[in-house]
C-alpha cells in the first residue's frame, strides 16, 4: 500500500536531493503504515501522469523553481484531477501568496528532513483517520460491561439463548457489541457532536469539498426533509423538479410550502423521466420572483446529470437557494470523468445516500453545506437535525459513514477508475455480443434537453432488451431465477444495472453469460411489455399540507367510469415503483389522462408496487378532498 509524495520543480538538481533526503528517513521509519514513497516531475504532462496514478497521495509545489503561471496551473491540474488528495506548497518566500488553498505550507530551505517526513506523514495520518470508527473498535475491544440499553446488552441475550443463537452466529458478534447506547460519552453524541463524531465530520467537508457535512442515519429521504424544513417555513415558494424523490414531496407537506413543480422531460418509449428543459427551470424562477429555493435531482435514478454550474448561477442572480439531491452520485467528487459535483458548481446545499454507490451501510447519508451559503446558521440547522434524528442512532451506521470516506479520500480514484472500467466492458459486451442496446445519454432523453448540456453517469448501465423482442420484467425474472442476479429496476422494456466499487471480475463473468443467454433466447420471445405513457403533470390547486392532512373521502378507481374522480384534489402522493415517479401528489388536480394511467399500472401491471393507492370494499380507491374542503383550499391557495 505505498503512498506516493510527488514533488513538482523546474529545479532537477533540488529535486533528486529532497527525494533521496526523505527516502533515506522514510528508510528508518519501519513503524510506519503508509509506505511513503518519494519521486519527482517537471510541470506538464508529467505531472498529469503522475496524477494518472492512484498512488500519488501527496503532490508539492515547488514555488522556488516555478514560475507564478506554472504554479497556478500545476495547482488547477491537480485539483482537476485529483480534487481529494493533499497539496502542499514548498516555499521559499518569507510570507508566501494563497496559502490557504494549500494543506500545509513547508520552508524550502528546511534542512532538516526528519521534520519534512514527519510533516508529510501527518498530512496523510489525518486524512486517513477514522475517528468515530477508531473510538467504537476501542471500545468493543476493551470489554466492558454493558448495564445500558440496548437489551441484547451486547448480544448476550442472543448468545445464551437456544432459540435464537443462529441469528446471533449468522449476524457476528461484533453486529451486536457495537450496537451501544448514547451513555457511551466516548462515542460522541450525533445530536450534539463534540469529539469523534465532529472530527469524522469535518474529514468529512474536507474530502467532499464542502464548508460543512453532517452524518444522517435514515437515509436520504430524512436528509432531504431536514434542508427543506431549515430553509422553508408556511407559503415559502419552492422550483422543484416533479421527477423528485418523495422526501420533497413530503417535506412540501410538513413545511406548507407551496411547490412549483417542473414538468420534467420524457422518453415514452422508454418509460424514462429525465432532466427538466433549461429553459423550464428559469422561466420558472423568473416566474416566481418569491421563490425560495430550487430543488433538482442530479444524477436521476437513470443517471442523467445536469449541466449545473449555469442554473446554478441563475438561481443565485435571483436569490434562490439551490439544493441539489445527489442521492445517486456520492462517488462524483472522486474521478476527473465525473466532475464537477454539484459542490463545485456552487450548490448550496446537496445531499447524498452514501449507501447507494459507496461502501456505507444502508439508510447512511450525508449532507453537505456549500461554501456559497454566507451567515450558515449552525445553531439552527442542528436543531433541525435532531428533530429527526433519533436518540438511539445505530452506531454501525456511522463508522460505516467514517470508514466510506476514508476509502474515497485515500483510493477513490483508483476505485472508480476500476469501477467505469467495468462499465465499459459491460457496454462493450453488450454492443458486440447481444442482440441487446446500450442505451447512452441520446437515447434517454428526448429532443427537448438535447442542448442542455445533459451527461450520463457511466455507472447506471440501462440495457434495451426490448429492441430484441424481450419483455424486461419477463427478463429481470430470469436473470433473478436462472442466474442469481438481481437488477437495480426494470421498466417495461429495460434493465438498469448499477455498477459500483463492489463490483468484481466475478460478477462481470456472470452477468456476461447471462446476458448472451439471454439474447440467444430472444428470438423465441413473445415480444416486449406494452409500457405505461406518463401522463403530464396537472395543476396544483390546493397547498399539499392543506390536502394531505383533509379528511377526506375514497372514491373507487373504477375501470371503466372515470367521471366521479375527473376534477377531484388528491389527498395523497400516488407513486408506481418503479419507476417511482409521483403520478399524483397531495394538492393536485385529477385528470383523466392521469387517472388512465393509474389504471393501467393498477391493472395491468403485476411487475410493480403502487404506493398511496387505498383498497375500500375489496376495491382500489383513491383518496380525494370532499367538496366542502376543497372550496376553501382552493381560495387558500388562491391568498398566498
Amino acid at each position: 500500500m505505498d503512498c506516493k509524495v510527488v514533488l513538482v520543480t523546474a529545479d532537477a538538481q533540488f529535486g533528486r536531493r529532497w527525494v533521496n533526503e526523505l527516502a533515506q528517513v522514510a528508510e528508518s521509519d519501519e513503524g510506519s503504515p503508509l509506505g511513503l514513497v518519494f519521486n519527482y516531475c517537471e510541470p506538464g504532462q508529467l505531472l498529469t501522469e503522475q496524477l494518472g496514478d492512484g498512488a500519488t497521495q501527496v503532490v508539492a509545489l515547488d514555488d522556488g523553481a516555478l514560475d507564478a503561471d506554472s504554479l497556478v496551473e500545476c495547482y488547477r491540474e491537480l485539483r482537476r484531477l485529483r480534487a481529494e488528495i493533499d497539496c502542499v506548497l514548498l516555499t521559499a518566500c518569507k510570507t508566501p501568496t494563497e496559502e490557504r488553498i494549500y494543506e500545509c505550507v513547508i520552508s524550502r530551505a528546511e534542512s532538516n528532513y526528519g521534520v519534512v517526513y514527519r510533516t508529510l506523514r501527518r498530512i496523510l495520518l489525518e486524512r486517513i483517520a477514522t475517528p468515530f470508527a477508531d473510538a467504537l473498535k476501542e471500545y468493543v475491544y476493551a470489554a466492558r460491561d454493558s448495564w445500558h440499553t440496548p437489551g441484547h446488552s451486547s448480544g448476550d441475550s442472543l448468545s445464551s439463548s437456544p432459540w435464537v443463537v443462529d441469528f446471533y452466529r449468522f449476524m457476528g458478534e461484533h453486529i451486536f457489541n457495537t450496537d451501544l447506547s448514547v451513555s457511551v460519552k466516548m462515542l460522541d453524541s450525533l445530536m450534539d457532536p463534540i469529539s469523534v463524531i465532529r472530527q469524522a465530520q469535518n474529514l468529512t467537508a474536507k474530502t467532499f469539498g464542502a464548508k460543512h457535512s453532517y452524518f444522517v442515519t435514515n437515509g436520504t429521504s430524512t436528509s432531504n426533509k431536514i434542508v427543506l424544513q431549515h430553509l422553508l417555513r408556511q407559503g415559502d415558494r419552492v422550483v422543484v423538479d416533479r421527477n423528485c424523490h418523495k422526501s420533497v414531496h413530503h417535506a412540501m407537506i410538513m413545511s406548507g410550502a407551496v411547490p412549483v413543480y417542473l414538468e420534467s422531460s420524457v422518453n415514452q418509449h422508454y418509460g424514462v423521466y429525465g432532466p427538466v428543459p433549461k429553459a423550464s427551470i428559469f422561466r420558472a424562477i423568473e416566474e416566481n420572483p418569491s421563490a425560495r429555493l430550487l430543488v433538482l435531482t442530479s444524477c436521476t435514478y437513470d443517471g442523467l446529470r445536469y449541466d449545473l454550474k449555469p442554473i446554478i448561477e441563475f438561481a443565485h442572480q435571483h436569490g434562490v437557494y439551490v439544493l441539489i439531491d445527489e442521492a445517486w452520485y456520492a462517488h462524483g467528487r472522486f474521478h476527473p470523468e465525473l466532475r464537477p459535483t454539484a459542490l463545485e458548481c456552487g450548490a448550496d446545499f446537496v445531499t447524498q445516500s452514501t449507501h447507494k454507490m459507496l461502501s456505507a451501510f444502508s439508510q447512511a447519508s450525508m449532507i453537505h453545506v456549500g461554501e456559497s451559503v454566507e451567515n450558515f446558521d449552525a445553531a439552527g440547522f442542528r436543531e433541525d437535525i435532531n428533530m429527526h434524528t433519533s436518540t438511539s442512532p445505530q452506531y454501525g451506521m456511522i463508522a460505516s459513514l467514517d470508514v466510506a470516506r476514508k476509502q474515497m479520500s485515500i483510493e477513490g480514484f483508483n476505485v472508480m477508475s476500476r469501477t467505469l472500467g467495468f462499465a465499459e466492458e459491460i457496454r462493450s459486451f453488450v454492443r458486440e455480443s447481444t442482440a441487446f442496446r446500450c442505451l447512452g445519454v441520446d437515447d434517454l432523453c428526448s429532443e427537448e434537453v438535447a442542448q442542455d448540456g445533459i451527461r450520463l453517469d457511466p455507472t447506471k448501465v440501462t440495457i434495451d432488451v426490448g429492441c430484441a423482442g424481450l419483455s424486461a420484467p419477463a427478463a429481470q425474472y430470469r436473470l433473478f431465477n436462472e442466474f442469481g442476479i438481481q437488477v437495480e429496476k426494470n421498466t417495461h422494456n429495460t434493465l438498469s444495472f448499477l455498477v459500483t466499487i463492489g463490483t468484481t471480475e466475478s460478477k462481470l463473468l456472470r452477468l456476461k453469460q447471462a446476458l448472451r443467454k439471454l439474447s440467444e433466447s430472444a428470438g423465441d420471445a413473445a415480444g416486449a411489455d406494452r409500457g405505461q405513457s406518463l401522463p403530464p403533470l396537472a395543476d396544483i390547486v390546493a397547498l399539499p399540507r392543506t390536502a394531505y392532512y383533509a379528511r377526506g373521502e375514497l372514491l373507487p378507481l373504477e375501470r371503466e367510469d372515470m367521471s366521479a374522480l375527473v376534477g377531484r384534489i388528491s389527498c395523497d402522493e400516488i407513486v408506481p415503483y418503479p419507476p417511482g415517479i409521483p403520478l399524483l401528489v397531495p394538492g393536485q388536480e385529477i385528470t383523466a389522462e392521469i387517472l388512465a394511467a393509474i389504471q393501467s399500472y393498477v391493472f395491468e401491471r403485476e411487475d410493480l408496487e403502487m404506493h398511496g393507492v387505498r383498497h375500500t370494499g375489496g376495491r382500489v380507491a383513491l383518496r380525494v378532498m370532499t367538496d366542502s374542503e376543497a372550496q376553501p383550499a382552493r381560495r387558500e391557495l388562491q391568498d398566498i
